[in-house]
């Protein structure tokens, strides 16, 4: 397997690997990019940041560009469309790297979809981390619900400065209306319709198999951002949430009324 990117999760794969008798290249800003010169049809797992996307695809000869699998966190849909690769596998990733340098903590399911969905499944499977292959609707589910948690949580840990866990137990109700309103920017804007009380739940299910988590407000364009601009694109009123970027301290990112 290739892994592109040398930082928590990509470092942490390519020691992983060994130790179950699979191989593992690893590519960083300044090496390993003849890797890629390989003929098309194996899949390049792509472990970076999202600012670092456009990089590492106008890095990717064009014949490889079909086998990136991107595991990236957020809803990076347009940004992969725009950059050509809008067909490429993606992953939701259920397993946690603390620092860089540090071992994968096995979590829960990790999800894929696409063409090299099921290759790296398997790959991640043999390593010990539980992973699964679904179609594209479920997978669509999934990316919704991991995006609400990021969202909510991050900013539920800032304004209270709290731990996931305290936030399952403490802010449950905070939580429902919240996931009510991301539920309905998801079925605008996503395709997905979801119940907000069984998202609440699946949000507080996750949080306390890592309570000791503390989440936080990041990766604006691909998280809380795109909730804001589907919801002014959708004319969804969010309350909620815009109350609660003003109380983490992002007043100066909310769109203008």
């Amino acid at each position: 397997m290739i892994v592109i990117g040398a930082g928590r999760v990509g470092t942490a794969l390519a020691a992983r690997a060994p130790e179950h008798g699979l191989s593992c290249t690893l590519i960083d800003r300044e090496s390993g990019w003849d890797a890629l010169s390989g003929p098309q049809g194996d899949p390049i797992v792509v472990a970076v940041r999202n600012p670092d996307l456009a990089d590492v695809v106008r890095a990717t000869p064009q014949h490889r560009r079909d086998d990136l699998v991107f595991l990236q966190n957020g809803m990076i849909r347009e940004t992969l469309a725009e950059l050509g690769v809008a067909r490429a596998t993606r992953g939701l990733l259920y397993f946690a790297v603390p620092s860089r340098g540090a071992p994968v903590q096995p979590g829960r399911t990790s999800w894929f979809s696409g063409p090299h969905g099921l290759a790296v499944a398997r790959w991640l499977g043999t390593m010990g981390l539980v992973s699964r292959d679904v179609d594209w609707a479920r997978f669509s589910f999934y990316e919704l619900e991991k995006v609400s948690w990021l969202v909510a949580h991050g900013l539920l840990c800032t304004v209270h400065d709290c731990t996931v866990g305290e936030v399952a137990e403490r802010h449950a109700d905070t939580l429902l209306a919240l996931s009510r309103e991301l539920g309905v920017i998801g079925r605008c804007a996503h395709g997905v319709d979801v119940d907000p009380e069984y998202l609440r739940d699946k949000l507080v299910d996750y949080s306390r198999s890592v309570p000791e988590w503390r989440a936080s407000v990041k990766a604006w364009d691909w998280r809380d951002g795109w909730f804001q601009r589907q919801a002014a694109r959708h004319g969804v009123e969010t309350p909620v949430h815009r109350e609660l970027l003003r109380a983490a301290g992002f007043s100066d990112r909310l769109a203008q009324p």
